[in-house]
């Protein structure tokens, strides 16, 4: 689309510049004549400078379009699975580790320090002997 147009811009000027130099030639003479065509000519270089600007730019946008694409179409497209797996398996290990040592504080804090700690609440209030 934007090529179209930028094309269509620079043959609407190299016809105003045939068509300018026609009707300029006639009312103010040939000097007059040769700075409005080069004036069109500037101005055409000046649209061609800027059609090669705005390709280079689509260029890179399309480029970093494809990019983005390729990138996503190799991880949507991975079976593998490796990262769900790996996690799982860290997860199931760090929730058994986690219930083996709440069991076992629970066991040392029933079997060893509860019966320590009544004992000596006992021999604290034990006023007879």
């Amino acid at each position: 689309m934007l090529r179209k147009t930028m094309e269509k811009v620079s043959e609407k000027a190299v016809l105003v510049s045939l068509k300018s130099k026609d009707i300029l030639k006639d009312r103010k003479g040939e000097g007059f004549v040769d700075s409005a065509v080069f004036s069109v000519l500037r101005c055409y270089d000046r649209i061609a400078t800027l059609r090669k600007r705005v390709n280079n730019k689509m260029n890179r946008v399309r480029f970093r379009a494809n990019e983005l694409m390729n990138r996503s179409k190799v991880v949507l497209l991975d079976q593998r699975g490796e990262g769900t797996v790996s996690q799982a398996i860290t997860i199931l290990t760090a929730v058994v580790l986690g219930s083996l040592l709440l069991m076992g504080l629970y066991k040392l804090i029933g079997d060893v320090v509860l019966p320590e700690l009544q004992e000596r609440i006992m021999e604290m209030f034990n006023y007879g002997s």
